[in-house]
């Protein structure tokens, strides 16, 4: 069990080093477009980055994750060629469909969604999608085969040189929101192509019709999830955009983007997480490893985002530079926890995954959509964003929860959960807390952060998540970035 943890510690720490490099440069794009974007053109951009997060689940439509899974189950080298292959190209197609309908009907669809002419904007950003969902299979299969290097080689280029074109079009091109996604564009597009260069061999000039139906049988069930989960990310955007106002949607951008920086812990941990967990299935040891990681996951995931609250109201007053998105640090803690809790629900529900039970996790995902959006249409009149991250939060638990139980009843888990809510209940207290203390400016901060963690701390081993014993054992594990195995 000690070596399988300790390889998923190192894939996981090997990925994020591109996760870091990746989030790094989205943070030192943040400064430049606050100061070049009003926080109106900042909304249209958030919410054009909403459109291509729609298109993007609807073009994948499950395939990466039954990719993940048939990839690892496959007999041979040349059949895992067909299940990628496949997958590659009937994702892009549905992408290039996309963009044929953006093309056609553009305007009408622009004019609904931004009250405005929209229509090159809206082409040019779902043409760069088409890169993107190229390089997010390619560079999967880079991971499932364990090319760290290369992998985060790539990625990193791929993030690197599609915002330098974006900074590049936005201020010296004068294109505004047009100019970053034209800037992507150029990027996505170029290293989609030498991705595909570089695994050509990987592709096969045959696909047989079974792998094709094998990837959509496991991963159209999951179509529902992702409307769901595009619901959940996405929705909140338009609503306080037309709801509330677009500079309202802009700060609401703003703390969104501060908040993925949670993803340096997610992220990384969810590229590792998939093929790991498929790859140990058959192992008797497999439901402890399970265990185990759900509970350093929620811990570790937890105290980042306690260590960034302390940081989160100077980090956004000198990073975005205008008082206008200044009031966007009071939502970032609870749209971070809700990365955290979606990332959670990957583990409560592994045994869903395993037993192919995906129609399972999009029937409680539609739920939890349902329950969202009336949550969100409910509150945002009455509080804007504040509406917004507290249904996040809600939701997202609501997720793990059901998921947890639903997995339980087909592959049963001891995952410690009355330990984890009671950590969380003692967490999320403390968060509030802290979010009080700051809206209203409390003196002396630093007194009320050092409580809190100590509170929080006495709660992991309080409450049982982990036990001290347990300590010997998460540091011997610890293995160094790029450890051979």
């Amino acid at each position: 069990m000690r070596n399988k943890l300790k390889q998923l510690f190192s894939d996981s720490a090997s990925f994020a080093i591109a996760t870091m490099g990746n989030k790094m440069v989205a943070f030192l794009l943040l400064p430049i477009m606050t100061r070049h974007l009003r926080a109106a053109q900042y909304g249209d951009w958030d919410l054009t980055n909403t459109l291509t997060l729609v298109v993007t689940y609807l073009s994948v439509l499950g395939m990466d994750a039954a990719l993940a899974f048939y990839y690892f189950d496959a007999k041979d080298e040349q059949e895992k060629r067909s299940y990628f292959t496949a997958t590659v190209l009937f994702s892009s197609g549905i992408c290039v469909l996309f963009l044929l309908v953006t093309l056609l009907f553009g305007d009408p669809l622009s004019r609904l969604l931004y009250n405005k002419p929209y229509a090159d904007v809206m082409a040019i950003a779902i043409a760069a999608t088409v890169g993107a969902i190229v390089i997010q299979h390619t560079l999967a299969l880079a991971r499932y085969n364990r090319r760290v290097w290369l992998f985060n080689i790539m990625s990193m280029s791929y993030v690197i040189g599609s915002n330098l074109l974006s900074v590049i079009f936005l201020i010296y091109g004068q294109g505004g929101v047009r100019g970053i996604f034209f800037g992507q564009l150029v990027g996505q597009i170029a290293v989609a192509a030498i991705l595909v260069f570089l695994f050509r061999r990987e592709f096969t000039w045959r696909v047989k019709k079974k792998h094709l139906l094998d990837l959509l049988r496991y991963g159209a069930p999951l179509l529902p999830t992702m409307l769901a989960f595009w619901v959940m990310n996405a929705m909140s955007r338009p609503m306080i955009y037309h709801m509330v106002s677009e500079s309202e949607a802009g700060i609401y951008g703003v703390a969104f983007r501060f908040a993925t920086m949670v993803a340096l812990v997610t992220s990384a941990f969810q590229l590792a997480w998939r093929p790991f967990a498929m790859s140990i299935k058959e192992r008797e040891d497999a439901p402890r490893i399970y265990s185990f990681v759900a509970r350093a996951f929620l811990v570790v995931g937890a105290f980042f985002i306690l260590g960034l609250e302390f940081i989160i109201q100077p980090l956004i007053q000198w990073t975005t530079g205008k008082p206008e998105y200044w009031s966007a640090y009071p939502y970032v803690w609870m749209l971070s926890f809700g990365t955290v809790l979606n990332t959670l629900h990957l583990i409560v529900g592994v045994g869903l995954l395993i037993q192919k039970k995906t129609s399972t996790i999009s029937k409680v995902f539609i739920m939890a959509a349902i329950l969202y959006f009336i949550g969100n249409f409910i509150l945002v009149p009455l509080y804007g964003n504040w509406g917004t991250a507290a249904m996040t939060v809600v939701t997202y638990l609501f997720v793990v929860l059901l998921i947890y139980r639903k997995s339980q009843q087909v592959y049963p888990v001891a995952f410690r959960m009355p330990s984890m809510l009671a950590f969380l209940a003692v967490y999320l207290v403390t968060m509030i807390g802290i979010t009080w203390i700051q809206v209203n400016d409390w003196p002396d901060k630093w007194v009320y952060y050092v409580v809190a963690t100590l509170i929080n701390i006495a709660a992991v081993f309080i409450t049982g998540v982990f036990r001290l014993r347990s300590l010997p054992v998460l540091f011997r594990m610890m293995p160094k970035i790029g450890q051979k195995r």
